[in-house]
């Protein structure tokens, strides 16, 4: 088994260095990011606004666990993804092979309560990071082309109870 684990590990990090996780500071989030940070050539991008479900604690633990080489693997990018400037400038600074999309407004009672937040995050913050990944897409090499992925993971709880 060990072997096969270190054969995908080594097969995903041929095939993405530069991964881009939405929502990292969130449960999901923070939990396949301390994952990737376990994986040899891989630089994870970190882009989240820090909202009231937040924590970077077990990130920055992990961090301190790999020591000096940390600042090499991981960048946090505190950001809102309704504001399409900063998230094209993420993207461009990122220049990711892998986009794995987890942020989101997750709490259904609380887009009863404000449906706006939700609308906004959820719908306008997923069309500006699939604009600008687009975008990002169209100016990478052929090769790049053919293996660049854009993952869009979403939680049980947005049908409710």
């Amino acid at each position: 088994m060990l072997n096969k684990q270190v054969s995908l590990n080594q097969a995903f990090s041929e095939k993405y260095r530069r991964v881009l996780v939405t929502g990292g500071a969130g449960f999901i989030g923070g939990a396949v990011i301390r994952r990737l940070l376990d994986f040899q050539g891989i630089i994870v991008f970190n882009l989240d606004k820090l909202t009231y479900s937040s924590d970077l604690y077990s990130i920055n633990e992990k961090l301190k666990s790999l020591g000096s080489d940390s600042d090499k693997k991981y960048t946090f990018i505190k950001a809102d993804l309704c504001d399409e400037k900063i998230i094209e400038d993420a993207i461009n600074k990122a220049n990711p092979d892998l986009i794995l999309h987890l942020a989101a407004e997750s709490h259904v009672d609380r887009s009863i309560e404000n449906p706006r937040i939700f609308i906004n995050s959820n719908i306008v913050g997923t069309f500006n990071l699939l604009q600008s990944s687009l975008k990002h897409f169209n100016n990478l090499s052929t090769d790049r082309k053919k293996e660049f992925r854009f993952h869009h993971i979403s939680t049980d709880e947005v049908f409710g109870s």
